[in-house]
């Protein structure tokens, strides 16, 4: 899915894109059609499982982002990463 298709309140999204900012909880993703922000940090994730997953993640990275649910917060629209979701490196 391209990032310009997300709608507010899609469930089980995927998308891929570059990194091109990031934070201990939060990736900008860009591609072709535009950016968004891509919420991980849960507390019912390990801190142990998420430092891992930043030790992989550099800005310029191309990732895969599965099982995400489209919400606004703040009055922007995000993807929040959920339970099962994860962030995958592309080669």
């Amino acid at each position: 899915m391209n990032i310009c298709e997300i709608r507010l309140g899609m469930k089980n999204a995927d998308v891929e894109g570059k990194i091109v900012d990031m934070n201990d909880f939060m990736l900008l993703l860009s591609d072709k059609t535009g950016q968004i922000f891509v919420r991980y940090w849960r507390n019912y994730r390990p801190k142990e499982e998420w430092q891992k997953l930043l030790s992989n993640l550099k800005i310029g990275n191309k990732v895969k982002i599965i099982n995400c649910d489209a919400v606004k917060l703040q009055g922007i629209l995000q993807l929040k990463l959920t339970r099962k979701g994860q962030v995958a490196l592309i080669s």
